[in-house]
């Protein structure tokens, strides 16, 4: 099959939804189907020259143009990638996220092909966005719902929302995640000083959903030597990253956006790995961390609960106190968080399988374009189909 992705930012590109199409990508990729990923230029490495990049992990790419800004550069990129995609010869166009959805109508305008739509959160809900972006988007939620072949969520308890909230099913599929190597501190030693287990972490964008008021706001009164690091920025200038730098005592670090060999380092040598956020569909960086066998704890809002499993500790979400409390009883029990490291490796191994999810999106490509299903679509899937 020539399968289609939008509403990614690049591959490669760290974290996120761009991190998972190139997981699932590369390995349909690997199954013998061929994979084109629409870019946005900006966040390209080198120069993006023409339309056709070379290809990342047997991925093929595309860069096509968008407007930037907080609000038009999702949403234009992905108009200029639809575009685009209805002069290629794709069978299946996988969009990523509800507000890239949007275009959904108009990639229905060619016959034959077929429309599957991931989601991903709910994306309006973010604290980052302002009345008028967050109803326009409210209101767009409905286009993949309408014109979606097949909807599929990374969580129950979007596929329960989504059942409530719109009437309509869909079929759930465990986001997988990569059991990587355990690196020494090298690059992080020269770049910030940091030893193996002597900060907390927390990886993702700066954005008010993200909770990282509270997380320094505790960490300001916390009776420890670790230091706190953050890793990840906003993708535009934004004011709530400079109310988080006033908020920051000197034992914080900002690292910016960072990937490879860096970001394993600091995943692979964490003390613990904290996750405030107040919204989630669904933590991909919380799964990274377990899969580094880290000690997590996260507020306890459902979608962290969820993915979470039987692993890690939580604290209350937007209480300071109780994530100032949980915080101290941690750092004051290396036993208890070193505990977890064997835990945390063999529950994402078993529950969050890269192949299983590839697995499932392979089976239920082929069943929206007609063919046989096969057998290989995991037991551990929810499927349930539209009326």
């Amino acid at each position: 099959m020539k399968i289609a992705m939008l509403g990614v930012k690049a591959v490669p590109c760290a974290g996120g939804i761009a991190a998972y199409a190139e997981q699932l990508g590369k390995r349909l990729v690997e199954r013998g189907h061929e994979v084109t990923v629409y870019c946005r230029r900006q966040y390209l490495d080198g120069d993006a020259g023409s339309s056709a990049l070379r290809p990342h992990n047997g991925l093929r790419r595309r860069a096509t143009p968008g407007l930037r800004g907080k609000y038009l550069d999702a949403v234009t990129h992905t108009f200029t990638a639809a575009l685009d995609s209805l002069w290629q010869d794709y069978d299946i166009i996988h969009i990523h996220g509800s507000a890239p959805a949007v275009v959904a109508p108009l990639l229905r305008l060619r016959p034959g092909r077929r429309l599957v739509v991931t989601i991903h959160g709910v994306d309006w809900q973010g604290g980052k966005w302002g009345p008028l972006a967050t109803g326009g988007m409210r209101i767009a939620a409905n286009t993949p719902v309408r014109f979606a072949h097949e909807l599929t969520v990374v969580s129950q308890g979007l596929q329960q929302f989504y059942r409530d909230n719109f009437g309509r099913e869909t079929t759930y599929i465990p986001t997988g995640v990569e059991l990587p190597e355990i690196l020494p501190p090298r690059e992080i030693r020269d770049t910030w000083n940091l030893d193996t287990d002597d900060y907390l972490l927390f990886v993702g964008r700066l954005t008010p959903e993200k909770g990282l008021q509270y997380l320094l706001s505790a960490y300001e009164t916390l009776d420890t030597e670790k230091k706190l690091v953050i890793v990840g920025d906003a993708n535009f200038k934004d004011s709530y990253v400079d109310d988080l730098r006033k908020l920051a005592t000197d034992d914080v670090i900002f690292t910016g956006y960072r990937k490879g060999r860096t970001l394993t380092e600091l995943f692979s040598n964490a003390y613990l790995y904290v996750q405030p956020s107040t919204l989630e569909g669904i933590s991909v960086a919380v799964l990274e961390a377990l899969s580094y066998g880290r000690c997590v704890l996260a507020s306890d809002i459902p979608g962290n609960q969820e993915v979470l499993g039987e692993c890690g500790h939580t604290f209350q979400a937007g209480n300071v106190d109780d994530l100032r409390r949980k915080l101290a009883m941690l750092v004051d029990d290396p036993d208890l968080v070193a505990a977890q490291y064997g835990a945390a490796r063999d529950y994402v191994r078993y529950e969050h399988n890269w192949e299983t999810t590839t697995d499932q999106f392979e089976g239920l490509y082929r069943r929206v374009v007609g063919e046989d299903l096969r057998d290989v679509t995991s037991k551990s899937a929810v499927t349930a189909k539209v009326e």
